[in-house]
């Protein structure tokens, strides 16, 4: 006991430096983690805004949701009491405020269309008399299944597209859980709901910057969206023409790929799409927060078409 007693005596100094510095350590790993996945959340939110013309415009408006929480649910509420993720409260979207927004846009006109719908309307290139919203999900975690699916059921089939991370499906990410493909087969068997890609394992960033954006990716792109496709036809029975790019962003040369394989892409720009847009580009898409439904989504909704 004396011996120990003296080991301390002499080394307490020491001691208590280490614990510091382990303190330190950690609390600069924390800042640094929060701070990656606050650069997760500014890069996957929608840039820019509605012109003048595009305000007045008829024409299609893509909407991008990643989770939907309830919070009477208590694996929901408890994930989000527990979780300093602001990736995981950011794009979190309540129940009922996705309730409030289908009932607001129907009840202002807007036609809630699906993809291929969508589509066929581009490509008719003849001019349009309503405003359409196609609703899309990114990643996509478990709350597609047990909150968005019931959901749409009940507020009579509304149609949406699911864009799936193919290699990530049941895993945990950034503080929730996607979806397995259990679930998503649940899902899937409704006509109401397409399938898209979101890659296979390259939606990450790199350095703040899109994997899909660096030009040395590429031969790791083509197998990624080859795999992606292979999967989703084992689990499916068929492939899907729809791709979106993580965070909205890819290159060039990766776009001329897709739309050679007659995939119709999607990225994280505000815009207005009207008969006759461009298809191998990429169609423009809003992700839905606070902001963007006032700013944007609100503004064109209310706003009387001149064409």
């Amino acid at each position: 006991m004396k011996k120990i007693k003296q080991f301390f005596q002499r080394t307490w100094h020491w001691i208590f430096i280490t614990l510091c510095l382990i303190v330190i350590g950690i609390s600069c790993y924390s800042e640094y983690h929060a701070q990656i996945e606050q650069e997760h959340v500014d890069r996957e939110v929608s840039n820019g805004k509605l012109s003048n013309q595009q305000l007045h415009e008829n024409g299609i408006l893509v909407l991008c949701y990643h989770r939907v929480v309830n919070s009477h649910l208590f694996a929901d509420k408890f994930a989000l009491a527990l979780s300093n993720n602001d990736q995981l409260h950011e794009y979190s979207m309540p129940v009922d405020k996705l309730t409030y927004q289908i009932h607001y846009l129907k009840s202002h006109g807007v036609r809630i269309i699906p993809m291929a719908t969508a589509i066929k309307l581009i490509k008719a290139d003849k001019p349009l008399k309503h405003k359409y919203v196609v609703l899309t999900f990114d990643d996509v975690d478990a709350t597609l299944a047990s909150n968005v699916y019931p959901l749409f059921k009940r507020l009579g089939n509304i149609p949406y597209t699911a864009f799936i991370v193919t290699s990530n499906t049941g895993r945990y990410d950034n503080g929730t859980r996607l979806a397995t493909w259990r679930q998503l087969r649940k899902v899937l068997k409704s006509p109401n709901v397409t399938i898209g890609v979101h890659t296979n394992n390259m939606h990450y960033l790199i350095d703040n910057k899109p994997a899909l954006k660096y030009a040395r990716n590429y031969p790791r792109f083509k197998k990624d969206y080859q795999k992606s496709e292979k999967i989703i036809k084992a689990k499916t029975g068929h492939r899907t023409p729809y791709f979106a790019y993580p965070y909205g962003e890819g290159t060039n040369r990766e776009q001329r790929y897709l739309a050679d394989h007659g995939m119709i892409t999607f990225s994280l720009d505000n815009g207005i799409v009207t008969p006759g847009y461009d298809l191998s580009q990429p169609l423009p898409r809003t992700m839905v927060d606070d902001h963007s439904w006032k700013d944007v989504i609100e503004k064109w909704v209310n706003t009387n078409a001149t064409n």
